[in-house]
């Protein structure tokens, strides 16, 4: 008589081989850290930025040079001590102010742009590069042999720190550049040759608000004539005044668009991309740590 007995179950043991999918991604963003074009690009696209913020630096240094000019002409414009007192400087130092703090904000601007091509000539160091595929190399095999172990995790720390480090920074100058591109292009070029039109408007109206000097062999009768030549325009100062104020003003406009475009430019795309950069690399390394 035969007796059946029960075969206890037998454990079954996961597979901890890195899935092929995850271990192609990793492949892929090794072979893309070794891409000599990705830098090439990157670098491009950093300089062009930056000679975007630093044509806007100098036409602002260039409307502030203008105003300043037509508030210099305050005491031209009170002949012989006589005639209507104008302060054109208060009129205009609230615009001057905002023009200089644009032009501030412009050139750390420019300077944020210059340390991206730093960071971007740095990520694509030789040994980095190095670094970065033999730290995939070691995640993998280690995780297809030893999964769950303590060198995994530091192998994945590394691989992942490496990854960061090398393609970071060119990618999101890369991002951001598509992004200026799509959605920010259009807004930068108006404004800009706005501002470009605004900086000879002001120099042509600042100009009108100095009278020529009296030439050195006039006589006296001349400097008379001259004189009351100056009292008469001095009455249409004010018109001149507002005008020039208003045109200024109208540039703070445009300046603020600016500001916008290289605020998202430099400062959020840039973060918002490394975070997703990060993000990514976060769910790889969970998905292998994982599967």
């Amino acid at each position: 008589m035969i007796v059946a007995m029960d075969m206890p179950p037998q454990a079954h043991t996961p597979d901890r081989r890195p899935p092929w999918a995850l271990a192609a991604a990793l492949a892929l963003l090794v072979a893309l850290s070794w891409w000599p074009a990705l830098d090439r690009f990157a670098t491009g696209t950093v300089d062009a930025a930056l000679t975007r913020a630093l044509a806007a630096f100098a036409v602002a240094r260039g409307i502030n040079g203008a105003i300043s000019v037509a508030q210099s002409a305050e005491v031209a414009l009170q002949p012989g001590g006589v005639g209507v007192s104008l302060a054109p400087g208060e009129v205009l130092d609230p615009v001057n102010d905002l023009v200089e703090q644009f032009s501030t904000l412009m050139l750390t601007a420019s300077a944020s742009l210059g340390l991206q091509k730093l960071l971007v000539g740095a990520s694509a160091w030789t040994p980095i590069k190095v670094a970065l595929t033999l730290a995939v190399l070691g995640w993998v095999a280690l995780t297809w042999r030893r999964p769950g172990g303590a060198a995994v995790r530091w192998a994945r720390l590394c691989a992942l720190g490496l990854i960061a480090l090398r393609l970071a920074v060119p990618l999101s100058a890369l991002a951001s550049e598509g992004v200026y591109r799509a959605l920010l292009a259009d807004e930068y070029e108006r404004s800009a040759a706005m501002l470009d039109d605004t900086l000879a408007l002001l120099d042509e109206q600042g100009e009108a608000l100095r009278p020529p000097p009296p030439a050195p062999d006039a006589t006296l009768l001349d400097r008379a004539r001259a004189l009351i030549g100056e009292a008469g325009a001095a009455i249409d100062v004010r018109g001149r005044l507002a005008q020039l104020e208003a045109t200024a003003t109208a540039a703070t406009r445009h300046m603020v668009n600016l500001l916008a475009v290289f605020t998202v430019q430099t400062v959020l795309l840039p973060l918002g991309f490394l975070w997703l950069l990060l993000r990514g690399l976060r769910l790889l390394a969970g998905r292998m740590a994982t599967d």
